[in-house]
């Protein structure tokens, strides 16, 4: 009874892709492990090994450096089936009216006594995200967010306008 209740808690946690002998070895593996565990009574008693509570053969948890954080986009809510934006994107960036989006600087507010006055002023200034970038963070945003939004005294109010460039020209050149 004790080797099957292994066997199926270690299918859980030893997943691998499904190939029949990688499987079988994986799971060889990790049960050679635990046994080597169990004949040490001190780390693993019989009482620890009941069904209610594996506290040994549990998944590791989310934000262990082994995992990475998920910032996924939900694209149809349980709710009005719509989709969702990503709440991270709005309070790390900033969307212009001709597409960019802009970031500060990494690290700003970190360790400012070490770095030099040219490199504090540096930080203190924003960065474009590239193309890439730009195009990942429209898709995590819904449309009301990339629709052009109208503040009293903004302070971005002078990059809302890029007229050098034929594509974001907000009037048509005259010749």
């Amino acid at each position: 009874m004790l080797r099957t209740l292994l066997t199926s808690a270690l299918r859980g946690v030893c997943r691998v892709p499904p190939v029949a002998p990688l499987v079988q070895q994986t799971q060889r593996a990790c049960f050679g492990q635990l046994m080597t565990i169990q004949k040490q009574p001190s780390l693993l008693s019989a009482h620890t090994l009941a069904p209610a509570s594996l506290q040994l053969l549990q998944l590791p948890a989310l934000g262990t450096p082994g995992t990475p954080p998920v910032r996924s986009v939900t694209k149809f809510s349980l709710i009005k089936g719509k989709r969702k934006t990503v709440k991270a994107v709005l309070k790390r960036f900033k969307r212009l009216d001709w597409g960019a989006w802009i970031r500060t600087h990494s690290g700003r507010q970190k360790k400012l006594f070490k770095k030099s006055n040219a490199l504090r002023r540096r930080l203190r200034q924003h960065v474009f995200t590239n193309a890439s970038q730009s195009w990942l963070l429209d898709k995590m945003v819904t449309d009301y967010w990339r629709r052009p939004k109208h503040y009293i005294d903004d302070p971005y109010a002078p990059y809302h306008k890029r007229d050098e460039y034929y594509a974001t020209k907000s009037k048509p050149f005259k010749v």
